[in-house]
């Protein structure tokens, strides 16, 4: 499952954290969220950014 999580600290501190993205997708889907909540200070990426991103649904057609 596929989830962002964000967290604000009590001194008004943000942290962005995507959950179940492989590749370049979790930082697409979490870009709306860190513009909204400011400047970016610091980033950690996790083996996954370096993964295939997961193929989408498959369409089948019959002959």
């Amino acid at each position: 499952m596929k989830t962002i999580e964000i967290t604000i600290d009590p001194r008004g501190k943000s942290r962005v954290e995507t959950k179940g993205f492989t590749g370049p997708s979790c930082r697409e889907a979490s870009r709306p969220y860190e513009e909204a909540l400011g400047a970016t200070i610091a980033e950690r990426v996790t083996p996954a950014l370096h993964q295939a991103d997961e193929p989408g649904p498959r369409i089948k057609q019959s002959s």
